[in-house]
């Protein structure tokens, strides 16, 4: 019995809850959604730059921030990259920017808050869940165009229309 007590003492006072540093080498941002026609795809993947988070800091200033280039995501062909960049009006905004910051663990799963910007609209997150997977943490978002402040768009005078929901997937490859 003693050495259970022991055992459980150990095991909540290890250093997965205390605070402890994730390098972080590369963001991917997945948008999905589906439209009369079916699904689709479009990503952002950047590569090589190296960020440190830190989880369960008590320090404020711990964030990893970056912008992405809107033109830079690929949806699959040209036409689609191109009715992608239209609907989020790439012209007049041409970047998103994507901030997380005060990652915290408990039960398991790590929240933080996130910040995004996409099409003029700024969003907040404050307990945003990131889960563990073999390549990161990845966490998933459903927005609609509403939220963003636009509308989805039609092709061929209606026939061909994208639902209101969008997802959205961030990963963060470590």
């Amino acid at each position: 019995m003693n050495s259970l007590v022991f055992l459980i003492l150990i095991i909540l006072s290890s250093p997965l809850q205390g605070e402890r540093d994730l390098v972080i080498v590369r963001q991917k941002v997945l948008v999905s959604g589906t439209t009369s026609l079916g699904k689709f795809n479009c990503d952002y993947t950047k590569v090589g730059s190296f960020d440190t988070l830190k989880v369960n800091s008590t320090k404020a200033g711990h964030s990893l921030s970056f912008q992405i280039p809107i033109r830079d995501f690929s949806c699959g062909n040209f036409i689609l990259n191109s009715d992608f960049r239209s609907t989020l009006k790439a012209d007049v905004y041409p970047f998103a920017e994507v901030k997380v910051n005060n990652l915290r663990q408990k039960s398991g799963k790590i929240y933080c808050h996130l910040f995004l910007d996409l099409a003029g609209k700024s969003l907040e997150f404050p307990d945003f869940i990131l889960e563990k997977h073999k390549d990161g943490l990845a966490g998933n978002l459903c927005l609609d165009f509403v939220a963003l402040g636009l509308s989805p768009p039609k092709k061929l005078g209606g026939l061909i229309k994208v639902e209101d929901q969008l997802d959205l997937q961030l990963l963060l490859g470590m």
